[in-house]
């Protein structure tokens, strides 16, 4: 149950009919057809009168309804706030808004938007000693509340879904990675070592140097078979990850980057170890991997600046080079898949996303995951500016 608004700065008050308690009835006659929800509560918040749309919502006789006894329609774990609520705006004497639940007439609870305000007295006289009554005007909002529940909740199940299938692909690149090495990489490397061996045998018998050197071609393939199978495991799956942690496999990857695009990338941690998770370790080492390709897809930069720190129980990425600076159009692209990627996978491990561009000064991303072990506050969105 929330209470929406509470305006103790300037009541909207709605005069009574003035005149004879004719006035009055021919009021309550009028809007007792009304298509809304409607009562009419005295200075202490008992219900003095409630119209037909109200008894229809609640299946109750009038008896049932009046004083207090609306009440007991209410949802137990609404009630007590409500109460309180209810007593604030009288006392208060200005206009409430308040959500809550209460009993329909087919015994299920449905939620409902009340709003109450002021009433004056016959003579519109505001304040004073004249009785104030309270008016309540509600109309049920079940359907859309709950289908807010719902988009949530498929929504929460939507990111575990595809935390799932992160981490199962994650295994899945291990494995290869592995299987890669431990069989294809041992055979070449078998291979290699028996041609060695027979080709020097062969060049002791005096046999002919072109079937030497066709052994020596045969080796040369297979040096680049091997070759081939390190970088597609180490793609797959880093073993400095693995073996030697975060840093250790973002020093890798950018001594590699370095070599394979000429771009001067220095890389600065405070601590070689993290109390990060395996997973965590993962996904923040393949939003490096994606911000580097962006560097050099997108930035004109010359260098990239990597920084890992640990503050107050974060564990912080931070990736920036010296390009041409991500425009704000860049920014709001739904086209922009990398950016989308990078910002879901911190998503996916309870961290934020921020990244920030200035023309002709470069780009910055920064990643913060919170550290097992410590103090969690409570997630926040992601974050991406311009």
């Amino acid at each position: 149950m929330r209470n929406l608004h509470a305006d103790r700065t300037r009541p909207n008050q709605s005069v009574a009919p003035s005149g004879a308690a004719d006035s009055e009835a021919a009021f309550r006659a009028a809007v007792n057809d009304a298509p809304i929800m409607l009562w009419i509560a005295d200075p202490q918040g008992h219900v003095a009168f409630v119209n037909r749309g109200w008894l229809d919502f609640t299946g109750r006789p009038l008896s049932q309804e009046l004083g207090r006894g609306w009440l007991a329609g209410v949802h137990p774990a609404d009630r007590d706030l409500l109460s309180k609520g209810w007593r604030e705006g009288i006392r208060a004497r200005a206009p409430f808004t308040i959500e809550y639940r209460a009993r329909h007439a087919d015994g299920q609870y449905r939620w409902v938007l009340t709003h109450g305000a002021p009433r004056l007295q016959r003579d519109g006289t505001p304040g004073g000693y004249l009785v104030i009554a309270i008016e309540g005007i509600s109309r049920d909002i079940t359907e859309p509340i709950e289908t807010r529940q719902h988009l949530q909740e498929s929504e929460e199940q939507m990111r575990r879904l595809a935390a799932r299938v992160q981490t199962a692909r994650e295994e899945e690149r291990a494995t290869l990675a592995r299987e890669l090495h431990d069989e294809l990489g041992q055979t070449l490397t078998a291979i290699k070592l028996e041609l060695g061996r027979a080709s020097a045998e062969i060049n002791k018998q005096q046999l002919g140097s072109v079937v030497v050197d066709r052994l020596q071609s045969l080796i040369g393939f297979a040096e680049i078979g091997i070759a081939t199978v390190k970088r597609i495991t180490t793609d797959l799956r880093p073993a400095t990850l693995d073996h030697l942690g975060l840093a250790a496999a973002i020093r890798w990857e950018a001594m590699t980057f370095r070599a394979r695009t000429g771009l001067r990338c220095h890389v600065r941690s405070d601590k070689d170890a993290t109390r990060l998770s395996p997973e965590r370790q993962t996904v923040l080492f393949r939003i490096f991997q994606e911000a580097l390709t962006n560097v050099v897809r997108h930035a004109s930069a010359s260098a990239v600046h990597v920084a890992l720190a640990h503050r107050r129980g974060v564990f912080e990425l931070q990736i920036r080079d010296n390009g041409r600076g991500i425009t704000d159009a860049r920014l709001a692209d739904p086209g922009s898949v990398g950016l989308l990627g990078m910002q879901e996978r911190a998503s996916l491990i309870g961290g934020t996303f921020n990244i920030i561009g200035k023309r002709g000064k470069g780009t910055t991303v920064t990643v913060r995951v919170p550290i097992a072990g410590a103090s969690r506050a409570r997630r926040t969105p992601t974050e991406r500016r311009g």
